[in-house]
C-alpha cells in the first residue's frame, strides 16, 4: 500500500465512511479493525481510537496534544517510526 500522510489517511476514511454504510458502522463499533483493514496498518493495543460522529447540533473539536516533553517510554515508541499516540498532521501511514 502506498505511503500517505495523516491528512490523506483521514480523508480516505471520511470518504469511505460517507459512501459505505457498512464501513461506517464498523468504524463506529470497532474502529481499530476498520482502520487497520482500510489503511493496511496495525494499531498498537496501547493506542485508544475514538470515533465521533457530528450532528447538526453537535460539533467536535479535536485539540493536538499539549506541548510536553516525551517520557522515556514515549521516546521508545517513536524511535523506530511513527507512534499513533503522537501522530502529527504530517505523519505518514
Amino acid at each position: 500500500m502506498e505511503m500517505m500522510s495523516r491528512a490523506e489517511a483521514e480523508q480516505r476514511i471520511r470518504d469511505k465512511a460517507e459512501s459505505d454504510a457498512d464501513f461506517r458502522a464498523q468504524l463506529k463499533s470497532d474502529p481499530r479493525s476498520a482502520l487497520s483493514a482500510e489503511l493496511g496498518v496495525e494499531i498498537p493495543e496501547e493506542v485508544t481510537v475514538h470515533v465521533h460522529e457530528e450532528t447538526v447540533s453537535e460539533v467536535h473539536l479535536v485539540l493536538p496534544p499539549a506541548n510536553e516533553d516525551l517520557s522515556d517510554a514515549e521516546l521508545e515508541m517513536v524511535s523506530g517510526g511513527t507512534a499513533w499516540g503522537e501522530c502529527s498532521s504530517d505523519a505518514a501511514f
